[in-house]
């Protein structure tokens, strides 16, 4: 899994492969430093990708922008 600190956070891209066998976006965000449970986001745009490694990048992206709009809860 790729991850990445963003801020105060550790992302971490975990694509799910479909039923179509194509790779939908989610991302775990963890506080960094803390000891919590992630919390997962799932990407509700239907979009999805036929490489694992480019649902990945897009994962992180989630995770950014959720940070940014200040999202998280």
């Amino acid at each position: 899994m790729i991850s990445d600190k963003y801020r105060e956070y550790t992302l971490t891209a975990c694509p799910r492969k479909t039923r179509q066998g194509r790779w939908s976006v989610a991302v775990e965000i963890r506080r960094t430093g803390e000891n919590t449970k992630p919390s997962t986001f799932f990407a509700e745009d239907g979009i999805s990708y036929i490489l694992e490694e480019e649902a990945a990048k897009e994962c992180l992206n989630l995770g950014r922008n959720l940070i940014n709009r200040n999202q998280l809860s």
